[in-house]
């Protein structure tokens, strides 16, 4: 179904863009591992995303390091992957091109409006719908980056899946 050119898809995007969902989906069509990257927060990160305090710039980085190091892990055993992570930040995206093999990025992207009112509706997740603000105005510009591919959230997740397997089949 996809070609082996890409082994690491990273889904990436702010809190309700669907990344996990999606990354989720993806990883179960494709029979790849699928790597949540919410799972890799320490207890004091998601409680300070839970109070609606931005992570400090020590506890991202020890989170972006823990994934770079779960992806060398499969990079290792030649395990392909789909990985849900924010993206916020561009050395932390060259951090994670680095870790891992034939990599390729999926920016969900959309409007505050939709974002707001899908985290609004969301039950069970430590981040706070106040962090939403925070992380738009976190995410740093990917338009130099060629290895990243700029989604539309209005899209159905099952149309997402399909425009990702469509571009890795290619």
């Amino acid at each position: 179904m996809c070609s082996a050119k890409h082994r690491t898809v990273v889904i990436m995007g702010v809190a309700g863009s669907g990344k996990s969902t999606v990354g989720h989906l993806l990883a179960q069509q494709l029979g790849w591992r699928f790597i949540e990257g919410d799972d890799f927060h320490s207890p004091k990160a998601k409680h300070m995303m839970a109070s609606g305090i931005p992570l400090a710039d020590s506890l991202r980085d020890s989170w972006v390091q823990a994934l770079c190091n779960e992806l060398s892990v499969c990079k290792a055993a030649h395990t392909p992957c789909v990985l849900s992570y924010s993206g916020l930040i561009a050395r932390h995206r060259q951090q994670i091109r680095s870790s891992a093999d034939n990599i390729h990025f999926f920016y969900l992207h959309g409007n505050a409006v939709l974002l707001a009112k899908r985290l609004a509706q969301r039950q069970n997740h430590f981040m706070a719908p106040a962090m939403l603000q925070s992380q738009l105005l976190t995410m740093q510009s990917c338009d130099d980056e060629t290895d990243v591919t700029l989604l539309d959230i209005a899209l159905p997740v099952p149309q997402l899946v399909q425009q990702i397997t469509q571009f890795l089949a290619a």
